[in-house]
């Protein structure tokens, strides 16, 4: 939900449509995964976590489950359990998730294409916002994919799914009011993390959002990424990037803005050497380069996300996540090379389909890695 509050009549139509969900999917009758899945998200965001996690592990309980729901139940069954700050046993699910995927029917629907960002009135959004954060002393710069795009190709990735602006915690509280005076709407998290905060544009289809970042001791570098209170520090997705944050002022079309100094140099922290070459797939959550370690949180998104794509029928995706993980973190992942194989299997097979161009092109790349 974009705003801060429910308006009482709108709750109030929530509260019914979960209730009717839930009275549904006890009564053991047939519902689609699209209703499973509004009914997950309405529960979250009605803080019914307990409630949604209770109704998971029992149906997945009932002797009579069907393999094709058993991955939806395991996946919602983690996400409750994120939400309960429970995040060992929610990235267990998960992973349970990805181990029923292997043996549930396979449904495959292409990912369409986004283009989020190509509007250029998002852009103009972007310089505003920053002029007007500068303005206001507020040192915030691109970041992430925002600041990817503006430096390897001189424009915002259309493809990206927000802007992304960095800035240290301290300055959380400024920008805050500096934002939703210029009619940014505060997007209510279902998961709270202590150093984002997002927002929607008032007017165009985007997300706005605000990186926190802290010095480390000594001021040689700079601590970002997720963490939220209430979980020990060795869960929390940490990211490691070179500091001190080096800021220089820039002309934009907004106006005075601040930029980093070097680029290039935080781009490489975050993408690695090869920040420069095209990506389409890569996930900077659990792919990060500066990610300190693989902890609860980065394990919970990545076995998350990889259930996600696979339950949307996004094999590619599924697949490239996977072999991420692989890759970075976990080589010798038994479970996560079994999905591999799976899905690179499924694709094969779609390959051999004459009308599967995109998916023939993505199993021949998975066949020589």
């Amino acid at each position: 939900m974009a705003n801060e509050a429910f308006l009482p009549s709108s709750l109030q139509r929530m509260q019914e449509q979960f209730a009717g969900l839930t009275t549904r999917l006890r009564s053991g009758g047939h519902v689609p995964p699209g209703d499973i899945r509004e009914w997950c998200q309405l529960g979250l965001e009605l803080r019914h976590e307990a409630a949604v996690r209770q109704v998971c592990e029992a149906l997945l309980a009932a002797p009579d489950v069907h393999s094709a729901l058993r991955p939806y139940w395991l996946f919602f069954l983690g996400t409750a359990m994120l939400h309960e700050r429970r995040v060992e046993a929610g990235a267990q699910a998960e992973r349970e998730a990805l181990a029923a995927l292997c043996e549930a029917p396979l449904v495959y629907n292409p990912q369409p294409a986004r283009r989020c960002l190509a509007d250029p009135q998002v852009e103009a959004a972007l310089w505003q916002a920053l002029a007007r954060l500068a303005a206001a002393g507020v040192r915030a710069f691109a970041h992430a994919g925002t600041l990817l795009g503006l430096v390897r190709e001189g424009r915002l990735l259309p493809g990206d799914k927000d802007l992304d602006l960095g800035l240290m915690v301290h300055d959380l509280p400024v920008a805050h009011a500096v934002l939703t005076g210029e009619g940014w709407q505060p997007v209510r998290q279902l998961f709270a993390i202590d150093n984002l905060a997002s927002y929607r544009h008032p007017r165009l289809d985007v997300v706005l959002d605000l990186c926190g970042l802290v010095a480390e001791p000594g001021g040689a570098s700079l601590l970002g990424g997720f963490w939220t209170g209430g979980m020990p520090a060795a869960h929390q997705r940490l990211t490691r990037f070179p500091g001190p944050l080096g800021l220089v002022p820039r002309a934009s079309p907004a106006g005075a803005i601040w930029a980093l100094e070097d680029p290039g140099r935080w781009l490489e922290a975050f993408y690695g050497k090869a920040w420069r070459t095209p990506d389409p797939l890569f996930d900077t959550i659990i792919g990060a380069h500066n990610l300190i370690g693989f902890s609860a949180l980065t394990q919970w998104y990545a076995y998350s996300r990889i259930a996600n794509a696979w339950l949307n029928g996004y094999w590619e995706k599924a697949w490239r996540l996977t072999q991420l993980v692989l890759d970075r973190h976990t080589p010798d992942d038994a479970l996560l090379r079994r999905v591999a194989q799976t899905l690179q299997a499924a694709l094969r097979s779609r390959a051999a389909s004459p009308t599967s161009v995109a998916s023939a092109a993505l199993a021949a790349s998975a066949a020589g890695s």
